[in-house]
């Protein structure tokens, strides 16, 4: 456990933001991984992975309404110095996470043919996307354990284990993708489905290495099965917190799925050009979303402490270290595009659609950030409901709009990513007018920090 609230806010924040930074960066890498290994199959292969990372906005919504309430509960708990509280919090949420696994695996698993027929360009996608899928489905399903440990290590302080257990799971996963969908080393050749099932072997190991951690008798948050059995006033409480978010996951999930559809007409070199610009600049954004969850814990636990001037600097600290992170890859976009989807395929109907949406969309990393940096305070402070409503109204203005116009004649990709430019623009204006509403109801006007200390 580290306590937050002494020291530097600035470098606490830089602590945790550096594990989390690299936890994130380990989890995109998955997607690039597969990418860059199934681009040497062609653009029906790298769209049906496109699909399949589009999946996992799904998994992203769920575990986000564990990891959410989970991390941001734990943390005011140890802001508190209730030590059993905050064991107990974790194990809750543990049952939660066991729970969901395997409703999800089964349900998604029926429905995985389906949704491949309904969202790809063509029978061959169609194909690619279920092989990958075979695979993919269960090492989602085991993301919710590992966010329940993940978010309950966030609480405290502590991101070095979970970290050290996404790293050594993206080792394997490097090692096991070219394995398995090459036949390298007398490995089955199995293509697309090698790099889904490379995914699950990797998710299992890290799945495992966290468990095996917090069964160590140092470990501050110990395990304790009795306490899994689900307990309907708590299991709301981590809920109340994370819907919101989890809510606006599944919209960005429906948002991606929308815009695969609007692509369908354009042919799998389209929707693979999205996918891996996409994954471009979610990449981009690891460092601001590291540094938006080191954010939630921070001032958790200084909400929790009642310390509201350090809440306050932890807004300010988060957005100036966030938008130092994504000036630099918003240049790179401008200037290097082709360089970066070449990366990635060579096809030229594919790079000339990576460049043009790279270029566009990057525009929108600068308002991105700042939707985030409010998003981790607002977090840590216990309400979500807010960056639900901006995240829900930039998408309408995306969504509706860019359906109307793709039934215009001349109709271009070009159009959408406008759109949700101006639509970023519309939800980072919300969400500091949420942040400030919220900073003065629950901590009154802004203090001086030595008339806040005691």
């Amino acid at each position: 456990m580290k306590d937050l609230t002494q020291g530097p806010v600035v470098r606490h924040l830089l602590g945790l933001a550096g594990f989390m930074m690299i936890g994130m960066i380990v989890q995109i890498l998955y997607s690039l991984i597969d990418l860059y290994w199934v681009g040497r199959l062609g653009a029906s292969a790298q769209a049906a992975v496109t699909l399949g990372g589009n999946m996992m906005m799904l998994t992203m919504a769920l575990s986000q309404m564990l990891g959410a309430g989970t991390g941001a509960l734990v943390a005011q708990a140890v802001g508190r110095k209730d030590h059993e509280e905050a064991h107990y919090l974790f194990n809750q949420a543990m049952g939660m996470g066991l729970s969901v696994m395997v409703v999800f695996a089964i349900v998604v698993g029926l429905l995985q043919g389906a949704y491949s027929r309904a969202f790809s360009a063509d029978a061959e996608t169609a194909g690619y996307t279920l092989a990958y899928l075979r695979w993919f489905v269960p090492s989602m399903a085991l993301q919710f354990p590992l966010m329940a440990m993940g978010a309950a290590l966030r609480g405290t302080g502590n991101m070095k284990p979970g970290t050290f257990a996404q790293i050594g799971s993206v080792l394997l996963n490097i090692v096991l993708a070219p394995l398995l969908i090459f036949g390298w080393l007398g490995c089955p050749r199995l293509g697309v489905e090698g790099a889904g099932l490379a995914t699950l072997l990797a998710v299992a190991a890290a799945t495992v290495g966290l468990w095996l951690y917090f069964l160590r008798p140092a470990t501050y948050l110990r395990v304790r099965p009795r306490q899994w059995a689900a307990h309907a006033a708590t299991w709301w409480r981590i809920i109340k917190i994370g819907l919101p978010s989890a809510v606006e996951f599944a919209l960005m999930g429906c948002y991606l799925l929308f815009i695969t559809v609007v692509l369908r007409p354009f042919g799998a070199a389209e929707q693979a050009a999205f996918g891996i610009g996409q994954r471009l600049l979610q990449a981009g954004m690891m460092p601001v979303m590291s540094i938006s969850f080191a954010a939630s814990a921070l001032a958790g636990q200084n909400y929790g402490a009642r310390l509201g001037y350090r809440v306050r600097e932890t807004f300010a600290a988060a957005l100036k270290l966030g938008l130092c992170c994504t000036v630099p890859m918003c240049i790179l976009a401008q200037l290097i595009p082709g360089e970066l989807i070449r990366g990635f395929s060579s096809e030229p109907a594919v790079v000339s659609g990576g460049v043009e949406f790279l270029r566009v969309l990057s525009l929108n990393l600068i308002a991105v950030t700042v939707a985030f940096s409010c998003f981790g305070v607002l977090s840590g402070l216990g309400n979500t409901l807010p960056t639900l409503i901006s995240s829900a109204t930039r998408i309408a203005l995306t969504v509706g709009p860019a359906w109307l116009l793709s039934y215009h004649a001349g109709f271009r990709p070009l159009w959408l990513w406008l759109l949700s430019v101006s639509a970023t623009v519309v939800q980072m204006s919300m969400n500091l007018w949420f942040l400030r509403r919220e900073l003065h109801k629950r901590l009154g006007p802004p203090l001086p920090a030595a008339a806040a200390l005691p």
